[in-house]
């Protein structure tokens, strides 16, 4: 059953750049279990940003996230041991914190506090679909933004030379694709560590 997505009023943009203008679909490709190496394209398979981390080189598991150019957007970092994560632009100021909420009850429920560039801190929530959470749903208050879908899960992927993951996202239009790229790595996180 297809979800009825919405635009969220009023917008929520940590990047305008990044801001669909209609219905879109995002495929986040992650290679290894540690996100060393992340590829997220469109629905036409067109390169709109990549992910590189290096493993255990911190504590904070820092992945470095830029765009088709190669541009450098945002880190996305753990904090401590616990489900949290942060996100910095290139200047080091926080955009976005994240917390892995029910981590008993509800597996990858997140809540995702966004620091707009209007300056604003709004609520963005993922929340699982089924107890398996193969399909997630991003929503800011009552409004659906996105679903998250696991589409490949090859847990012997180092044994093989096939990618570890591939998530997609169908989002709705006027929504900060950079947002739900966020969402995605913290839910396949999730999947690929902590096994929910």
């Amino acid at each position: 059953m297809d979800t009825a997505l919405q635009t969220p009023n009023p917008a929520v943009t940590l990047l305008s750049d990044y801001e669909s203008t209609q219905e879109s679909v995002l495929l986040m490709t992650c290679y290894d279990l540690y996100f060393k190496k992340v590829e997220v394209s469109d629905g036409s398979g067109n390169r709109l940003f990549t992910v590189n981390g290096k493993t255990f080189s911190s504590w904070s598991w820092r992945r470095t996230v830029t765009d088709h150019k190669d541009e450098h957007l945002f880190d996305l970092r753990k904090i401590g041991f616990g489900g949290r994560w942060t996100v910095e632009d290139p200047s080091k100021q926080t955009i976005c914190d994240l917390e892995h909420k029910k981590r008993f009850t509800e597996p990858v429920a997140v809540d995702a506090t966004v620091h707009t560039q209007a300056g604003d801190q709004v609520l963005v929530v993922m929340r699982p679909n089924d107890y398996a959470a193969t399909t997630t749903t991003v929503s800011v208050s009552d409004t659906t933004i996105a679903v998250i879908s696991k589409v490949v899960d090859n847990i012997q992927a180092y044994k093989t030379d096939k990618e570890r993951s591939v998530w997609k996202a169908k989002i709705a239009g006027g929504v900060d694709l950079s947002l739900i790229l966020i969402m995605m790595l913290c839910r396949a996180e999730m999947g690929h560590v902590w096994k929910q």
